[in-house]
């Protein structure tokens, strides 16, 4: 991409010098793209191919994809370049990420832009449940783009092993525990396969919070309850796998659940549909996934990122930013996008797309993620300075279960410390 560019510039100062700077060609929109790549693994390729190809499309914007992490490096990198009066055009970022950005004022609502590609026919093709985590104090400010759930991955070769079903798995978290148990594997006392790995991550508590018939966030996005039943249910049950049955480690993050899994170091993993492609391109067993098992209720949360545009370019950039994530977003490129990484396609009509329905028809286990939408719910935490509530979540948790705080002391401690982040926004 980085060649392409410096090809086209380089062209253009020509084009200019021959002609004395008279009848040169219109100046290209040269807009920069701030892009994560969370748990699926490096999917830049991806990305720049597509950039590449909508760059062909069309001669009056070019995008420069610039690859910035993960998403919490990628808000990093957006708030010092906006801070520094150089923003990005464009960036994907998750929506605690864009509740950060909008306090900080340094992106944009897109109604307008919406309004100006048809209002309700252009947003209505969307998930509902994606939408939502793009609308705070009721703007919409980005637009779904490398969107996910959690689902549940499992071994059916280990399944068969063990007398389990495996065209389905387990309904609950009963069905869990008991699953879990018959799949991990000791020698002594070293646990040589482990019956499941959950990610030590807020986002996987936040859905059990909801799965136990609890939410944390109020809509005001000033206020979040975390010591609540819901929340120690939520936490007691997590703690209990790892500390009273010892079926799943203490601690894993998301990518080290995917190695494990594909290595066959454990049998069952909760992990984003965003890494069905990992799964998909290493594992070399029979492997299936399904909804997460359920608790009071069937409930998950949405994940992932969503693109947005920046305050502090000229309004031609925000039009040429506008006109690149209608084109990203189209069914032909998301039903493109979500078969190269795995993520859900952000569009019912994706799945109309011949090669998204070539893909399904090979690989159904992509449909997994799409029909548990019907349960979503709209990601954790949805609130003011969401970054860094997430991360005092996921260090409480992995306090816990680690064994080196009580849960109810570890519950009252990370409250304290949330409500005081949020002490400012609360008189507002």
């Amino acid at each position: 991409m980085k060649r392409t560019l410096a090809v086209l510039t380089s062209m253009a100062l020509l084009v200019v010098m021959i002609s004395g700077g008279v009848g040169a060609a219109p100046k290209k929109q040269v807009l920069r793209f701030y892009y994560p790549v969370g748990v699926a693994g490096p999917l830049a390729k991806a990305v720049g191919d597509l950039c590449d190809e909508f760059n062909s499309s069309q001669s009056e914007v070019l995008v420069d994809p610039i690859y910035s992490g993960g998403y919490a490096e990628t808000m990093q990198r957006c708030i010092t370049a906006a801070k520094s009066g150089n923003p990005p055009d464009i960036a994907v970022m998750t929506g605690a990420d864009m509740w950060v950005s909008i306090d900080a004022d340094i992106i944009i609502p897109l109604q307008p832009f919406i309004d100006k590609s048809g209002g309700d026919s252009f947003i209505s093709p969307f998930y509902q449940a994606f939408l939502n985590d793009c609308e705070i104090s009721g703007q919409i400010y980005g637009i779904p783009f490398q969107k996910s759930t959690p689902i549940f991955y499992y071994n059916k070769d280990m399944f068969r092993e063990a007398g389990l079903d495996p065209n389905s798995g387990p309904k609950d978290w009963n069905e869990l525990v008991e699953y879990a148990k018959k799949l991990t594997v000791r020698k002594g006392n070293t646990v040589t396969r482990w019956g499941l790995e959950i990610p030590v991550d807020q986002w996987i508590y936040t859905g059990m919070i909801m799965q136990a018939g609890g939410t944390i966030s109020n809509k005001a996005g000033n206020r979040i309850a975390l010591n609540t039943p819901e929340g120690i249910e939520a936490l007691s049950f997590m703690k209990s796998l790892a500390m009273d049955y010892k079926v799943m480690p203490s601690r894993r993050l998301f990518g080290d659940s995917s190695a494990d899994f594909v290595a066959g170091k454990t049998a069952m993993m909760y992990n984003s549909t965003g890494n069905l492609t990992f799964v998909r391109q290493n594992a070399t067993f029979d492997w299936g996934v399904s909804f997460l098992p359920a608790g009071k209720v069937r409930a998950v949360p949405t994940g992932g990122g969503h693109l947005v545009v920046f305050n502090g370019i000229s309004r031609e950039r925000q039009e040429a930013a506008w006109k690149f994530i209608t084109w990203l977003t189209s069914p032909a490129n998301a039903a493109k996008w979500s078969v190269a990484s795995g993520y859900v396609p952000v569009r019912k009509d994706a799945f109309n797309v011949a090669e998204m329905k070539q893909y399904v028809a090979r690989y159904p286990q992509a449909l997994v993620a799409r029909d548990q939408l019907q349960y979503a719910r709209r990601e954790e935490p949805a609130s003011h300075e969401g970054r860094q509530i997430s991360q005092l979540i996921t260090v409480m948790l992995e306090s816990v279960l680690a064994g080196n705080e009580k849960l109810s002391d570890a519950l009252n401690g990370v409250q304290n410390k949330i409500d005081t982040v949020l002490a400012p926004f609360s008189k507002k």
